[in-house]
């Protein structure tokens, strides 16, 4: 089934339509579903009426994870539950077994961000709860396979695209720098042997030079050459300029921080103005996010700001 209307997945995480394709795509999850069945097949067994879809379940727990992940954690279990809560149907018992499932897979994925996650969401919670935490445990198969944060993350675009055009702007340097370099040495080499064939036709006319030397007559140096060549490439980039003060970078989920990082810098920085004014949030926190070295949400960022106008 879809989920809740009003719940859109799309924007972190593409529904599965089947559970192999939920193995293709996160291997991994062949433990998980294996898990539900046979908790599907313990309720059974105890004349529970309880059936699981178990699609729907892992498309509702991978969803949680990836907006848990590309987003600061709330700190809110509510916001999680509510979450699980829609996109379920409306399903009380399901909604809690979902929140189980996220629980088990956090636990075998390797980060910070994870381990603090599945605290939260495992935090005061009831003696039946526990329980279905603990049963679903025993379902699962030991197994060495574990998730990384951003296994959870292959549907979102933005990120996506992020990584795709850094890779690309490597390579690019990279060719840029190697044509350079290949350029560099094929000037040496040419006028190294000019200077080598002149050298040898003056000492055979045996013409000595005592006086000064031009440039008319005699050739360049290698290293007079290359010290051009170089120049021309400086006058056709940005001569460098005083790098302006920067304030120091905020921790990260600190986004009271990177608002104050924000204002002080436009203060100082008038290149980080101009770029504020003519790009909007969005653009802003991916531009962050590189300078911080940590992913800068955009929601978040306008949240804070929101409550400190």
């Amino acid at each position: 089934m879809r989920p809740h209307p009003r719940l859109t997945h799309s924007d972190y995480y593409r529904d599965r339509c089947s559970e192999s394709e939920l193995c293709y795509d996160f291997p991994v999850d062949d433990i998980f579903i294996d898990g539900l069945h046979a908790m599907q097949m313990h309720f059974w067994s105890n004349n529970r009426n309880i059936d699981i879809p178990v699609v729907r379940v892992m498309n509702a727990a991978h969803f949680i994870a990836a907006y848990m992940l590309q987003t600061s954690c709330s700190g809110d279990q509510w916001e999680y539950d509510t979450m699980a809560y829609c996109s379920v149907g409306k399903d009380q018992q399901l909604a809690a077994l979902t929140i189980i499932v996220l629980a088990a897979m956090l636990k075998r994925t390797d980060g910070f961000r994870a381990r603090n996650c599945r605290n939260l969401i495992l935090e005061e919670r009831s003696e039946d709860f526990e329980e279905g935490v603990t049963l679903y445990e025993r379902f699962l198969r030991s197994a060495e396979e574990r998730f990384a944060e951003e296994d959870f993350l292959i549907d979102i675009p933005d990120l996506a695209t992020q990584l795709r055009e850094k890779d690309e702007l490597i390579a690019q340097q990279s060719q840029q720098i190697a044509t350079l370099e290949n350029a560099i040495t094929a000037m040496e080499e040419k006028y190294t042997q000019i200077i080598g064939t002149q050298y040898k036709q003056d000492n055979n006319q045996g013409t000595i030079y005592n006086g000064p030397v031009t440039i008319n007559q005699y050739p360049a140096s290698p290293s007079s050459v290359s010290s051009e060549f170089d120049s021309d490439i400086t006058t056709r980039e940005e001569s460098p300029k005083e790098k302006p003060y920067t304030p120091p970078v905020p921790r990260e989920g600190d986004y009271n921080g990177v608002r104050l990082y924000i204002d002080e810098r436009k203060r100082y920085d008038e290149s980080f103005k101009d770029y504020c004014s003519h790009h909007n949030r969005k653009e802003l926190c991916t531009y962050l996010t590189k300078e911080f070295g940590w992913f800068v949400d955009d929601k978040s960022l306008g949240r804070n700001i929101q409550r400190n106008i």
